[in-house]
């Protein structure tokens, strides 16, 4: 009995992304976490300091 062997197919290698531009695409998300981070943190100050204002008024 001889062995049954199928064909290999052939895989195509993906390109890899350039390390400037997988450096650039780090730095945008991080700087686009950092504004919403930033939003976030405003927000919540400037809601308490109206908050407190608002006791010292009324």
């Amino acid at each position: 009995m001889s062995a049954k062997t199928t064909p290999r197919t052939v895989k195509q290698k993906k390109p890899k992304a350039s390390p400037a531009a997988v450096r650039a695409a780090s730095a945008i998300s991080m700087a686009a976490k950092n504004l919403v981070n930033m939003v976030g943190v405003l927000s919540v100050s400037g809601a308490v300091l109206l908050g407190l204002l608002a006791t010292e008024h009324f």
